[in-house]
Protein backbone atom coordinates (compact mmCIF):
# COMPACT_ATOMS: atom_id res chain seq x y z
CA UNK A 1 0.00 0.00 0.00
CA UNK A 2 1.34 3.23 -0.95
CA UNK A 3 0.79 6.82 0.36
CA UNK A 4 -1.20 9.22 -1.89
CA UNK A 5 0.60 12.54 -2.19
CA UNK A 6 -1.90 14.68 -0.08
CA UNK A 7 -0.86 11.60 2.90
CA UNK A 8 2.28 12.30 2.23
CA UNK A 9 2.28 16.33 2.48
CA UNK A 10 0.02 15.58 6.11
CA UNK A 11 2.94 13.02 7.38
CA UNK A 12 5.56 15.80 6.27
CA UNK A 13 3.46 18.77 7.84
CA UNK A 14 3.20 16.59 11.17
CA UNK A 15 6.44 15.40 11.10
CA UNK A 16 7.45 19.64 11.31
CA UNK A 17 4.53 19.69 13.82
CA UNK A 18 5.67 16.88 15.87
CA UNK A 19 9.46 18.65 16.59
CA UNK A 20 8.85 20.00 20.21
CA UNK A 21 7.47 16.59 20.59
CA UNK A 22 10.93 15.33 19.18
CA UNK A 23 12.96 17.32 21.35
CA UNK A 24 11.25 15.98 24.18
CA UNK A 25 11.81 12.55 23.45
CA UNK A 26 15.60 13.33 22.70
CA UNK A 27 15.84 15.36 26.01
CA UNK A 28 14.67 12.46 28.19
CA UNK A 29 16.55 9.59 26.36
CA UNK A 30 19.48 11.85 27.37
CA UNK A 31 18.62 12.37 30.64
CA UNK A 32 17.51 8.78 31.26
CA UNK A 33 21.05 7.28 30.01
CA UNK A 34 22.72 9.81 32.17
CA UNK A 35 21.11 9.17 35.30
CA UNK A 36 21.82 5.63 34.34
CA UNK A 37 25.28 6.03 34.30
CA UNK A 38 25.70 8.31 37.40
CA UNK A 39 23.55 5.52 38.94
CA UNK A 40 26.16 2.99 38.26
CA UNK A 41 29.09 4.91 39.43
CA UNK A 42 27.13 5.69 42.74
CA UNK A 43 26.19 2.01 42.91
CA UNK A 44 30.03 1.21 42.84
CA UNK A 45 30.29 4.00 45.62
CA UNK A 46 27.77 2.03 47.69
CA UNK A 47 30.06 -0.82 47.96
CA UNK A 48 31.62 0.64 50.45
CA UNK A 49 28.78 2.99 52.47
CA UNK A 50 25.06 1.81 52.41
CA UNK A 51 24.09 5.50 51.49
CA UNK A 52 25.65 5.49 48.11
CA UNK A 53 23.95 1.65 47.27
CA UNK A 54 20.47 3.27 48.33
CA UNK A 55 20.88 6.42 46.38
CA UNK A 56 22.19 4.39 43.18
CA UNK A 57 19.25 2.88 43.33
CA UNK A 58 16.89 5.93 43.91
CA UNK A 59 18.52 7.16 40.73
CA UNK A 60 18.32 3.65 38.54
CA UNK A 61 14.81 3.70 38.84
CA UNK A 62 14.41 7.75 37.73
CA UNK A 63 16.84 6.18 34.64
CA UNK A 64 14.28 3.20 34.05
CA UNK A 65 11.19 5.80 34.33
CA UNK A 66 13.05 8.78 32.49
CA UNK A 67 13.69 6.29 29.52
CA UNK A 68 10.10 4.41 29.39
CA UNK A 69 8.67 7.93 29.90
CA UNK A 70 10.44 9.17 26.38
CA UNK A 71 9.27 6.00 25.01
CA UNK A 72 5.72 7.40 26.21
CA UNK A 73 6.11 10.57 24.22
CA UNK A 74 6.98 8.84 21.41
CA UNK A 75 3.42 6.99 21.52
CA UNK A 76 2.24 10.50 22.38
CA UNK A 77 0.45 9.09 25.83
CA UNK A 78 -0.47 12.74 27.23
CA UNK A 79 0.27 11.40 30.44
CA UNK A 80 3.73 11.01 29.76
CA UNK A 81 4.99 14.66 30.34
CA UNK A 82 3.22 14.78 33.82
CA UNK A 83 4.98 11.88 34.89
CA UNK A 84 8.79 12.90 34.04
CA UNK A 85 8.10 16.11 35.52
CA UNK A 86 7.34 14.41 38.65
CA UNK A 87 10.18 11.91 37.95
CA UNK A 88 12.56 14.91 38.17
CA UNK A 89 10.76 16.55 41.50
CA UNK A 90 11.53 12.50 43.22
CA UNK A 91 15.38 13.23 41.97
CA UNK A 92 15.87 16.69 42.58
CA UNK A 93 14.30 15.58 46.13
CA UNK A 94 16.70 12.66 46.64
CA UNK A 95 19.55 14.89 45.89
CA UNK A 96 18.57 17.36 48.06
CA UNK A 97 18.25 15.97 50.71
CA UNK A 98 21.65 13.80 50.06
CA UNK A 99 23.15 16.84 49.86
CA UNK A 100 22.12 18.41 52.92
CA UNK A 101 23.02 14.93 55.07
CA UNK A 102 26.57 15.38 53.83
CA UNK A 103 27.18 19.12 54.31
CA UNK A 104 24.94 18.12 58.06
CA UNK A 105 27.59 15.80 58.50
CA UNK A 106 30.66 17.96 57.24
CA UNK A 107 29.72 20.83 59.83
CA UNK A 108 29.50 17.93 62.68
CA UNK A 109 32.81 16.20 62.35
CA UNK A 110 30.67 12.74 61.30
CA UNK A 111 31.72 12.19 57.86
CA UNK A 112 34.06 9.53 56.72
CA UNK A 113 36.25 12.48 54.62
CA UNK A 114 36.72 14.54 58.06
CA UNK A 115 37.23 11.51 60.48
CA UNK A 116 40.27 10.48 57.64
CA UNK A 117 41.78 14.23 57.55
CA UNK A 118 41.40 14.61 61.18
CA UNK A 119 44.13 12.48 62.38
CA UNK A 120 47.42 12.89 63.46
CA UNK A 121 49.29 11.91 60.10
CA UNK A 122 47.62 14.60 58.88
CA UNK A 123 47.96 17.60 61.54
CA UNK A 124 51.90 16.66 60.85
CA UNK A 125 51.63 18.17 57.13
CA UNK A 126 51.21 21.28 58.79
CA UNK A 127 48.12 23.04 56.57
CA UNK A 128 44.21 23.07 57.67
CA UNK A 129 43.42 20.04 55.90
CA UNK A 130 40.23 19.81 57.96
CA UNK A 131 39.60 23.45 56.92
CA UNK A 132 40.46 22.88 53.19
CA UNK A 133 38.27 19.83 53.24
CA UNK A 134 34.79 21.41 54.30
CA UNK A 135 35.47 24.08 51.96
CA UNK A 136 35.78 21.55 49.04
CA UNK A 137 32.90 19.52 50.64
CA UNK A 138 30.58 22.85 50.62
CA UNK A 139 31.58 23.79 47.06
CA UNK A 140 30.51 19.93 46.06
CA UNK A 141 27.11 19.41 48.23
CA UNK A 142 26.32 23.37 47.53
CA UNK A 143 26.83 22.75 43.92
CA UNK A 144 24.91 19.50 44.10
CA UNK A 145 21.77 21.55 45.85
CA UNK A 146 21.86 24.17 43.14
CA UNK A 147 21.36 21.42 40.35
CA UNK A 148 18.84 19.67 42.27
CA UNK A 149 16.75 22.81 42.81
CA UNK A 150 17.75 24.63 39.36
CA UNK A 151 18.59 21.76 37.08
CA UNK A 152 15.88 19.22 37.89
CA UNK A 153 13.69 21.88 39.11
CA UNK A 154 13.44 23.39 35.34
CA UNK A 155 13.30 20.07 33.69
CA UNK A 156 10.50 19.50 35.77
CA UNK A 157 8.75 22.82 34.86
CA UNK A 158 9.94 21.74 31.24
CA UNK A 159 7.89 18.64 31.05
CA UNK A 160 4.97 20.16 33.00
CA UNK A 161 4.69 22.64 29.57
CA UNK A 162 4.81 19.52 27.23
CA UNK A 163 1.39 18.51 27.39
CA UNK A 164 0.22 21.51 25.52
CA UNK A 165 1.77 20.92 22.94
CA UNK A 166 1.55 17.27 22.81
CA UNK A 167 -2.38 18.12 23.13
CA UNK A 168 -1.83 20.63 19.90
CA UNK A 169 -0.05 18.41 18.29
CA UNK A 170 -3.07 15.29 18.48
CA UNK A 171 -5.45 17.99 17.47
CA UNK A 172 -3.89 19.47 14.08
CA UNK A 173 -2.49 16.15 13.29
CA UNK A 174 -5.07 13.87 10.95
CA UNK A 175 -6.47 10.98 13.22
CA UNK A 176 -4.84 7.90 10.39
CA UNK A 177 -1.11 9.72 11.54
CA UNK A 178 -1.81 10.11 15.17
CA UNK A 179 -3.06 6.20 15.42
CA UNK A 180 0.02 5.51 13.59
CA UNK A 181 2.24 7.22 15.70
CA UNK A 182 0.77 5.40 18.84
CA UNK A 183 1.29 2.56 17.38
CA UNK A 184 5.23 2.58 16.67
CA UNK A 185 5.23 4.95 14.08
CA UNK A 186 8.35 7.02 14.00
CA UNK A 187 7.49 10.97 14.26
Amino acid sequence: MSLSPEQLTELAAARARSKPIRRTVSIAKFDGWGIAIFAALTFAGGLFHWLGFVLGAAMATVAFIELAGAQRLRTLDLTAPRALALNQIFLGSVLLLYAIYSLWSLTHDTSFISSQLSSADMAQLGADIPRLAKLIGWLIYGTLACVAIFFQGGLALFYFSRRKHMEKYIADTPAWIVQAQRAGLSM
